[in-house]
């Protein structure tokens, strides 16, 4: 069983705590903290021994879930325990981070109290929590761009209750929203991938899901139907084509899954709020397509020990989406304390992030069947030369809205059942986001 659960920032700051069964005469906090700082260098253990404790841990954003225990647990499934509490914590406060998780300390508390019952899990899922939960999410707001705010109007999301990631927003409404008679569908897709200097995947995988938030009068049956040409295989043959393959689908309780298997239709009543009514996961280059394409040239630049770094960002998808918030990172060497920079584009811009100790190469918007060409000179300060080593591997995010990269769809949206004399309106949004974006350099 579980003794403790807390979370604690990248920079080593305790954030919430809740401890289950009160076994230890010490803070085991304490002795995760001292273990983080000192592996600055490389990254923490999922797992791990120390002094007569277990802890288990997931770093997602900056900050860092931790259970300990005193007994012997299985590590996969505890692991597992906190992935679960993570996408709880995400489904209720849009996005877990730093800042987020300090502006909702009663709201996680709550969650805690009820996740888990003297180290045993109680509730697991975001269904089954809501009815529970009392307090209503702080959603933290970011700088929005202007193709951002056009962009989240155009897929009726208002801007007052969103945050900078239109795939991050609490299922947490307020009382004036939950009033209105309406449905969205979101088809949301995470897509990881790690891609050779040359151009070839190496490894690609999406994990994807079709959300629903309901805020129709009465009980309506929904229909959503998806592509004609899916198909649900977990085998390792795929081949090209048309056909949108995916290795895994789990269906909400409320979906009838005879019909999605017959007619790739999921056919439900929902309950009022947000809920998932099928994951799905898929893997292979040749079941995805990717969105961008990044190449890189490193080498010395002439007559000094500078080190020239350009990067060619071609966009794939086709002209009519638009990617924004696209950024390109890469480490910055330590003997390099300032950067020149020749960007394709005056709204491009490249700082240092001296926290990270990065260069981010930040593009707002990216429209399809386009490139983008980045120069940076490193300035090296240091007696020797700079290693590639030191710059590998360039991490891209970006978010895309109207585009998946597997090709589901959602080709008609049908209710019925609802009283037709009160006006409603539904809205559905395809978003690809960026989980693991990663390429490499030599």
């Amino acid at each position: 069983m579980i003794s403790k659960l807390f979370i604690v920032s990248k920079a080593g700051e305790l954030l919430i705590e809740k401890d289950y069964r009160y076994e230890f005469s010490v803070s085991p906090e304490m002795y995760f903290l001292e273990k983080l700082k000192a592996s600055r260098a490389s990254s923490i253990q999922p797992h791990f021994y120390l002094n007569g404790i277990s802890f288990f841990n997931i770093q997602r954003n900056d900050v860092y879930l931790v259970a300990c225990s005193a007994s012997s647990l299985l590590p996969v499934m505890v692991i597992e325990l906190l992935t679960r509490l993570y996408h709880i914590c995400k489904d209720f406060c849009g996005v877990v981070n730093e800042h987020s998780v300090k502006e909702n300390v009663l709201l996680l508390y709550e969650l805690l109290d009820d996740f888990m019952n003297e180290g045993y899990v109680q509730l697991a899922s975001t269904e089954k929590l809501r009815p529970y939960i009392q307090s209503a999410p702080v959603v933290v707001q970011k700088e929005r761009s202007p193709a951002t705010e056009i962009s989240s109007r155009v897929f009726g999301i208002e801007t007052k209750t969103i945050s900078g990631s239109a795939s991050s927003k609490p299922v947490v409404q307020s009382g004036s929203e939950q009033n209105k008679n309406e449905l969205y569908v979101d088809v949301i897709e995470r897509i990881s991938a790690l891609i050779a200097v040359d151009g070839t995947v190496s490894q690609m995988e999406v994990n994807g899901s079709v959300n629903i938030k309901n805020f129709l009068v009465g009980s309506p049956q929904v229909k959503i139907v998806l592509n004609e040409e899916l198909v649900v295989s977990n085998s390792n043959i795929k081949g090209y084509g048309s056909n949108v393959q995916l290795d895994r689908c789990t269906f909400h309780s409320c979906v009838k899954q005879e019909d999605f298997t017959t007619s790739k239709t999921l056919t439900f009543v929902p309950p009022v709020g947000e809920i998932s009514v099928l994951s799905y996961s898929i893997s292979g280059e040749m079941c995805l397509n990717q969105p961008f394409s990044l190449r890189s040239f490193v080498g010395d630049a002439e007559g000094s020990r500078d080190v020239r770094v350009t990067l060619r960002l071609k966009s794939n998808f086709p002209t009519n989406i638009t990617a924004v918030n696209v950024k390109v990172k890469f480490s910055l060497p330590k003997a390099v304390a300032s950067i020149s920079s020749k960007l394709s584009d005056d709204e491009q811009t490249a700082i240092i992030d001296k926290a990270e100790k990065q260069v981010v190469w930040t593009l707002k918007r990216i429209p399809g069947k386009t490139e983008s060409i980045a120069e940076f000179r490193l300035i090296n300060q240091g007696s020797g030369r700079l290693s590639q080593q030191e710059i590998d591997p360039l991490v891209l995010e970006f978010e895309i809205s109207g585009y998946t990269s597997s090709g589901l769809a959602v080709r008609a949206l049908k209710l019925q059942g609802t009283d037709k004399s009160q006006p409603r309106r539904h809205f559905v949004r395809l978003i690809t986001a960026s989980d693991s974006y990663v390429f490499r350099t030599f």
